[in-house]
This record gives C-alpha cells, sequence and structure tokens, in this order.
C-alpha cells in the first residue's frame, strides 16, 4: 500500500511539474523573449501533453487503489455540474481574452488551455466510471463528487425530508443536502429505505414533517 502511495504521489509530483515548466518557460519569454515564439509552442504542447497524460494517470492511479464501496448510488447534482461550467467557462473567458490580446500574453492562453482540456477530460473519465456517488456506511454517509466528504452519524442535529430532498442539519449550524431526484430513478426508493433505515440504527431524529412523509418506511425500519 505504501509502495502505492508513493507511485501516486510521484505521478502528482510530475504533474505540477510539467505545468510549473511550461508556467516557467512562458514567463522567461514574456520577460527576457527566452525561449524564442516558435519554440515556446513547442514546448507548450509538449508539456500540455505531458500534463494531461500524467493527470490521467493520477486518475486511473487512484480508481484502481481505491476501494469503492459496494452497496453506493451513483449521485450527480445539478449544482456540482453548474459549478464545473461556471470554473471552466471563466477560464475559457480568460483564455480567449488572453489568445486575442496583440502581445506575447497570448502564450498564457495555452497554459489556460492545457488546465481546462485536463479537467474536462478527468470529468469525463470519472462520469463514464460512475465515480460521482453517495454511499451509506454504519455511523456515516460518503459524499463522493469533485472531493470526498464524511458527514458523520454524531456530527447530524435533525433531518428534514421535502420535495424528495433530504436536509442533514448538521450541529455545527451547516446543512448538507441530498437529492434523491439525482439518484437513478431504479434505486430511488432502495436509497430512501436504506437511508430512513440508516438514520434509525444510528438513533438520529427527522422533523415531524419528515416523519410524516415517511411514516410507512419508518415502521418497516424499526
Amino acid at each position: 500500500m505504501k509502495l502505492l502511495n508513493m507511485k501516486s504521489l510521484s505521478i502528482s509530483l510530475l504533474k505540477y511539474f510539467s505545468l510549473f515548466l511550461a508556467l516557467a518557460f512562458t514567463a522567461a519569454n514574456l520577460l527576457y523573449s527566452i525561449p524564442g515564439t516558435g519554440n515556446l509552442l513547442l514546448i507548450q504542447i509538449s508539456l500540455g501533453i505531458v500534463y494531461v497524460f500524467f493527470s490521467v494517470m493520477e486518475f486511473t492511479s487512484r480508481a484502481d487503489t481505491a476501494h469503492l464501496p459496494a452497496d453506493r448510488f451513483f449521485y450527480f447534482t445539478l449544482s456540482f455540474l453548474s459549478f464545473k461550467l461556471i470554473k471552466n467557462g471563466a477560464f475559457a473567458i480568460a483564455c480567449g481574452v488572453l489568445f486575442f490580446s496583440k502581445s506575447n500574453l497570448v502564450f498564457l492562453a495555452g497554459l489556460l488551455l492545457i488546465v481546462i482540456l485536463a479537467d474536462v477530460l478527468i470529468f469525463v473519465l470519472r462520469f463514464s466510471r460512475r465515480a460521482y456517488f453517495i454511499s451509506l456506511f454504519a455511523n456515516y454517509v460518503l459524499f463522493s463528487l469533485e472531493d470526498e466528504k464524511k458527514i458523520f452519524a454524531s456530527q447530524v442535529n435533525i433531518i428534514e425530508y421535502r420535495y424528495r430532498i433530504f436536509y442533514l442539519q448538521l450541529k455545527s449550524g451547516k446543512t448538507y443536502s441530498i437529492d434523491v431526484a439525482r439518484i437513478e430513478k431504479n434505486l430511488q426508493a432502495s436509497f430512501i429505505e436504506k437511508f430512513v433505515l440508516w438514520v434509525v440504527c444510528n438513533k438520529l431524529h427527522f422533523t415531524n414533517e419528515a416523519k410524516e412523509k415517511l411514516a410507512d418506511v419508518i415502521a418497516e425500519a424499526i
């Protein structure tokens, strides 16, 4: 396991080092006109390919070593998709502005394009491998979207249920939602049953409104 972790770390370092080199050569061109325009373009293309290659390797390495829970529900929210579109859209706008600028700043557009392409490619890979999911464990809920987030039962104060959305109100004041509609349709009923069972087993509490709407499911779980 340590060897696998070292391999993953090495891949990450090589990925970021290739991007750093591309940035360093671009900065040198802007400040000192070294390397020349033609050479810089070739360097950016080469290092861009290296960056994308190691980005894919980093993802596949982590995916191969990760122990994905067998009982997980593919979960992809519109808010997460909006976040990805806004982030990459902002990068794309900046890339376009730099590309049409009448200066050597155009080469900064190349760096942004590299980052955008890598991010989109990893997003497609994660989506195709169904690596976006929600899973229920004995004492916590695992969200796997851009990053992994664990919500432990001990952190939950009360749970609401409205319009097929569970709202986990934490003792810290934060609220996390689970939109059942974003789970595959044929698995939505199963998820509700398992989530209610998870709540009952961890001795958590629903609001009165939620108890009324989930009365039959709660009765089966008790």
